[in-house]
């Protein structure tokens, strides 16, 4: 397949917070005969690129700080209406990648698939031609955008087929994909009986009996008498027993339907599930990096010169060091768990730790105000600052700076950043184990916080959070100077 357009290469702007993954995508594309004319590392930068390049060709991830791409994705769509955009999709999010098809884009890819199948499925979706099906990619056609009306049988029939295709096209269902979600989820038809019209199989599981077309009252009675009761609210929420022990149900409502998410209202099994699901998220990104690289490391000379293999295999280290401190935290949070948690106190000088910490990772200016050496264990001292950095990125913005200042016998190390700052009715639960706040954009294990927390307490130290004099959060470890 060509990737020209009228005579020209098909110029491509690329989106995405890993800056590491970007410059996979670009090798890849280029190699591809297509020209990245731009990148941006957030969804309202990429919005501007957008603006200024009017590019053929948008690749868009969706967890991104800043604005994700779901926000971006209806502006893009305007300032480039000709454009196909493809969404870059993370593991496990093929229904995030579904509603940013319905909310404009041409198609979803998934991340970590093989580079050359990235690149075949973009010439494809920017040929016009046939494509061909697979696993991790889907299409849908511009003229499939619009939303049709359908009977309710024929629409819970749709919904229950795991793929449906026709011709040279064929793509997952959202309400397959939803099937691996780990929470359940049903659509109910709204009208007096509340017939199920789908149910996961996390939702089969809970409710013990729950088959299309059976009304709700038979699989759950309590459960059905609550939905009735809150059926007109806007954003209803409650606990109920149901057959799989009790669990919290949230509603939304559709033009036709009820929508019904139910978790459990145990609170550690539902944190645990979450947490699992997160982590999985977490790691997939830097394999998906390291795994990319490797495979570009077999093309010949002439496709990479010696300056990218430097800076691919500088890559890698950066992402291994992500895979250790996503790993360092879950071994630390179960070791406080079962009691073992070890910390060697030590003299250490704490610009030497935070050089450290930083190295090939930031470019973040250092401020050194109180130069006294503090009573910490340093590789313990690390993991912290590479928590609050790694968070300062995920959820803050640009610039980023870290000070040294002495307060009292107290040395104190404060990481700030100049974003929204944290929301006001999450700071209570801001250093909790599996604590992520709910409007949060950016994924996360939700435990760096809380072993930032319990390692600082071992070490006769504390850590605490406060706005920022204008914007933006400060994050501060204090420990005993010496």
């Amino acid at each position: 397949m060509s990737a020209l357009a009228g005579g020209r290469p098909r110029r491509v702007v690329i989106i995405d917070d890993t800056q590491d993954l970007r410059e996979l995508l670009k090798l890849a594309l280029t190699r591809g005969g297509f020209d990245v004319v731009a990148e941006a590392g957030d969804g309202r930068e990429g919005i501007e690129v957008v603006r200024e390049t009017r590019p053929d060709v948008v690749l868009l991830d969706l967890a991104m700080p800043v604005m994700d791409g779901i926000e971006a994705l209806p502006t893009i769509r305007r300032l480039c209406p000709a454009a196909k955009i493809v969404v870059l999709s993370g593991f496990g999010a093929q229904q995030m990648s579904a509603r940013a098809v319905a909310a404009g884009a041409d198609g979803y890819v998934q991340k970590g698939a093989p580079l050359n199948t990235i690149l075949d499925y973009v010439r494809d979706i920017t040929s016009g031609g046939p494509r061909k099906p697979a696993r991790t990619l889907s299409v849908v056609p511009s003229s499939d955008r619009a939303v049709k009306a359908e009977t309710l049988e024929d629409r819970g029939a749709d919904r229950a087929a795991s793929v449906k295709g026709s011709g040279d096209h064929a793509h997952v269902s959202s309400w397959e994909a939803m099937n691996v979600a780990p929470y359940g989820v049903m659509e109910l038809a709204d009208e007096p009986l509340f017939r199920i019209v789908h149910a996961n199989a996390m939702a089969e599981r809970l409710l013990g009996k729950a088959k299309t077309g059976m009304p709700l009252s038979m699989a759950a009675p309590e459960l059905a008498q609550l939905v009735s009761y809150h059926r007109l609210d806007a954003d209803a929420s409650f606990e109920v027993e149901v057959a799989g022990g009790r669990v919290r149900a949230t509603l939304r409502r559709t033009g036709w339907s009820v929508l019904v998410y139910l978790d459990s209202a145990a609170e550690d099994v539902g944190l645990l599930r979450r947490a699992i699901a997160t982590t999985a998220h977490e790691i997939r990104g830097p394999v998906a990096v390291i795994c990319g690289i490797a495979e570009t490391m077999g093309w010949d000379s002439q496709q990479i010169n010696d300056e990218q293999r430097d800076r691919l295999m500088g890559s890698v280290a950066r992402q291994a060091r992500i895979l250790d401190s996503i790993t360092a935290d879950l071994l630390t949070a179960a070791q406080i768990q079962r009691g073992t948690l070890r910390i060697d106190m030590q003299v250490v000088e704490p610009r030497a730790v935070i050089e450290g910490a930083i190295a090939d990772r930031y470019e973040i200016p250092v401020f050194v105000d109180d130069p006294r050496t503090v009573r910490a264990d340093p590789l313990r001292l690390e993991q912290m600052l590479t928590n609050l950095l790694s968070n300062a990125h995920k959820y803050g913005e640009a610039p980023y700076s870290i000070h040294v200042r002495a307060e009292g016998d107290y040395t104190c190390i404060d990481v700030i950043d100049h974003g929204e700052g944290v929301p006001e009715d999450f700071r209570d639960q801001l250093f909790e184990e599996f604590a992520r706040a709910n409007d949060a954009v950016a994924s996360g294990t939700g435990l760096g916080l809380y072993v930032v927390r319990t390692l600082a307490h071992s070490q006769n130290g504390e850590v605490t959070y406060n706005p920022g004099e204008t914007e933006g959060a400060v994050f501060t470890i204090k420990l005993l100077a010496c």
